[in-house]
């Protein structure tokens, strides 16, 4: 009696409806946020009751359970070994044949996952726009900007050198290396040659790219 009433209460088009939600929902957010395992227990629970109602009722055999359980093991395995989602689409059309098989009237179980389905992707939706930057996406970009302000630089700021002085120590060919202040910088003419120990004058600073120019002479 009781596995009767069980069985006609988990086999209700509401209840079912319902226990769809929470299995497709459960899987496919634990497959995008990876919660340790506990939405996907959520979502194999829902499943499994949903399985169990029809099994009690007499309608669910080994080979729907067969379907679903290798549509389980796919989408472990997705979590495992990365395939860029074909293992995820193989293991949902295994999902949702199991649970087609598994009702007497696959067009009324259609109907049902039609539901589930609607009510899920606006729960995962909202659930990705809210905890966005959880997602397992967040292990493919970087998660911190290079910003100046945190202390990171691409090239050193170089922009002070503009008008100073000082002398080539290799001929600039238009590039070379010349004494600035005391410290040794990598220069470039605009394309000009520049011979050893001539007199030099900064004339731009583009990135790590420092422009200069022979010094004129002055006449007395």
């Amino acid at each position: 009696m009781f596995a009767e009433n069980l069985s006609a209460f988990l086999t209700h088009p509401i209840t079912a409806t319902v226990l769809l939600m929470v299995g497709i929902i459960g899987i496919a957010l634990e497959l995008l946020f990876l919660s340790s395992g506990l939405l996907a227990l959520a979502g194999v629970a829902g499943f499994a009751l949903y399985f169990l109602g029809f099994y009690l009722a007499g309608f669910a055999g080994f080979g729907d359970l067969a379907v679903f359980g290798i549509g389980l093991v796919l989408l472990i395995l997705e979590l495992v070994v990365p395939s860029f989602g074909i293992l995820s689409v193989l293991g949902a059309i295994c999902l949702f044949g199991g649970v087609l098989l598994a009702s007497p009237n696959p067009t009324d179980a259609a109907v049902m996952l039609g539901i589930a389905l609607l009510v899920a992707i606006v729960v995962i939706a909202f659930a990705i726009k809210t905890f966005k930057h959880r997602g397992v996406w967040n292990r493919f970009i970087l998660k911190e900007q290079l910003t100046t302000d945190k202390g990171f630089t691409s090239n050193p700021d170089r922009s002070y050198l503009v008008g100073l002085t000082g002398q080539s120590i290799t001929p600039l060919r238009p590039a070379g290396t010349a004494i600035i202040q005391g410290e040794r910088v990598d220069v470039v003419t605009n394309g000009s040659f520049i011979s050893n120990a001539k007199e030099i004058v900064v004339v731009e600073v583009e990135g790590a790219r420092v422009v200069v120019r022979e010094m004129e002479s002055k006449h007395a």
